[in-house]
C-alpha cells in the first residue's frame, strides 16, 4: 500500500504540470508561396513561415491544387509530387505541438468521428488522416514505386497511425499502398494495427479521460475488452516471420497478454521482444513493460531492474522514472531516488512515454522519412 501511495503522490504531481499553449507560427507566406518556395529547396523555411491562418484541410489542399495545376503538363507529376511532400511535412510540423500536449487518444473507442474540413485546423490530430490520404492521391498509380514514393507512403501511413484514425487508415491510405508496395513490411504491420485497434477499442484509457498521463494501470477489463484479444494475437503471430518486424510484434503480443494479465505470457513475449530488437526504444519499452509486470508480481528487485535498463536508454521519461524513483524510494535508495525523478520531473520538453510512442507506431520514423524526402527532392 505505501508503494502505491508514493507512486499516486508523485503521479498526482506530474498531472498537476501546466501544459504550454500553442506555439504559434510566424506567418508569412500564403500557401502557394510556401510550397513554391519548398519546390525551390529552401525546406524549413516554407514549413516554417506558412501563413498559420491558411492551414485548415480544405483551404490548405485546394491552394496546393491551384499550385499544381499551375504547372505544365511535363512538369505537373513533379508539382503533385512536391505538393504531397509539403503537405505531409507542414502536417507534421504543426501536430506536434497538439500531441505532445495531450499524450493521450481523444477518441476513446479508435474510431475518427465526422469533420468538417472547412474548420478542421492542421494543428489538430483529425486533420491528420485527410491530409495523408490528399497526399497519396498526388502519388503515382502506374509504373515502379521509386524510393521517393515509399517514403511518402510510409509518412502518409504514420501520420495516419499517429491521430489513430485506424479506420481512415485501412479505408483509404492502405488500399494503395498494398498495391504499389506490396512486399513493404510496414505496410503489413499497419494493416494488422488497423484492424486490431478497430477491433480493440483504447485499452490504456477510459471513455472521457482526455488528458490522462497514467499509462499502465492493474484495472479489471470486462470481457468486450478482454475478448478480442486472442484474435488481435492471431492477427500479429504471422508477422513474426519477418525479422525485420519480429521485434515489435513480440512487444505488442507482450502488451496484449499484459493487459489481458497472463502476466507469464507477457513476460515470455517481452523477453523475446528484447532478444530480438535491435531499435533502442522497443527495447527500452519492453524492459518498461516488464517492470510493471514484475511489480504485479510483486517482485520489486526484478521491477527495478527492468527499470533501471529502460532508464538507460531514455533517462527523462517521466513514468518509467517515477516508478523506478518510487521502488527505490520504499528500498530507502532515497539519493538515487531522488535525483532520478528530478531528471525526469525537470526534463523541457517533455519527454514522450514510451507507451505512447509504441502507439503511435509508424509515426516514430516519421522524421527520419520527411529528411529523406527532402534530401530526394533536393
Amino acid at each position: 500500500m505505501r508503494h502505491w501511495l508514493v507512486l499516486g503522490l508523485v503521479l498526482s504531481a506530474l498531472g498537476a504540470t501546466a501544459s504550454a499553449p500553442l506555439a504559434r507560427q510566424a506567418s508569412q507566406l500564403s500557401v502557394r508561396d510556401a510550397v513554391a518556395l519548398y519546390s525551390r529547396g529552401d525546406f524549413s523555411a516554407a514549413v516554417r513561415d506558412v501563413d498559420a491562418q491558411q492551414l485548415k484541410v480544405a483551404p490548405f489542399t485546394g491552394a496546393l491544387n491551384e499550385w499544381i495545376a499551375e504547372g505544365d503538363s511535363a512538369a505537373r507529376q513533379q508539382r503533385r509530387l512536391v505538393a504531397a511532400a509539403f503537405a505531409l511535412d507542414v502536417n507534421w510540423t504543426v501536430t506536434r505541438t497538439f500531441w505532445n500536449r495531450s499524450q493521450s487518444n481523444a477518441d476513446p473507442s479508435n474510431r475518427v468521428p465526422p469533420i468538417d474540413p472547412e474548420r478542421e485546423l492542421l494543428s489538430r490530430y483529425e486533420s491528420q488522416a485527410l491530409v495523408a490520404h490528399w497526399a497519396v492521391q498526388q502519388l503515382p498509380t502506374t509504373g515502379a514505386a521509386d524510393s521517393l514514393e515509399r517514403m511518402l507512403r510510409l509518412s502518409a501511413i504514420g501520420l495516419t497511425e499517429d491521430g489513430h484514425a485506424w479506420h481512415r487508415l485501412e479505408r483509404d491510405i492502405l488500399p494503395s499502398a498494398r498495391k504499389r508496395l506490396p512486399d513493404e513490411p510496414r505496410v503489413r504491420l499497419a494493416g494488422v494495427l488497423a484492424r486490431t485497434n478497430l477491433d480493440l477499442g483504447a485499452l490504456r484509457v477510459h471513455p472521457g479521460s482526455l488528458g490522462t498521463r497514467d499509462i499502465l494501470r492493474n484495472e479489471a477489463l470486462g470481457s468486450a475488452k478482454t475478448r478480442p484479444i486472442p484474435g488481435a494475437i492471431r492477427a500479429f503471430e504471422p508477422l513474426l516471420a519477418d525479422a525485420s518486424l519480429s521485434g515489435e510484434v513480440e512487444l505488442r503480443i507482450g502488451y496484449l497478454e499484459l493487459r489481458r494479465k497472463n502476466w507469464p505470457a507477457a513476460l515470455t513475449r517481452l523477453d523475446a521482444a528484447l532478444a530480438k530488437s535491435t531499435e533502442p526504444a522497443l527495447r527500452a519499452t519492453a524492459d518498461y513493460f516488464a517492470g510493471w509486470v514484475f511489480e504485479q508480481l510483486d517482485r520489486p528487485d526484478d521491477a527495478i531492474a527492468a527499470y533501471r535498463r529502460a532508464l538507460a536508454i531514455t533517462p527523462t521519461m517521466r513514468n518509467l522514472a517515477t516508478r523506478l524513483s518510487a521502488l527505490l524510494y520504499l528500498r530507502n535508495e532515497r539519493a538515487e531516488a531522488y535525483s532520478v525523478l528530478d531528471l525526469a520531473l525537470n526534463a523541457r520538453p517533455a519527454p514522450l512515454d514510451l507507451m505512447v510512442a509504441m502507439e503511435r507506431a509508424d509515426a516514430r520514423f516519421v522524421p527520419e522519412w520527411l529528411a529523406a524526402i527532402r534530401e530526394a527532392l533536393r
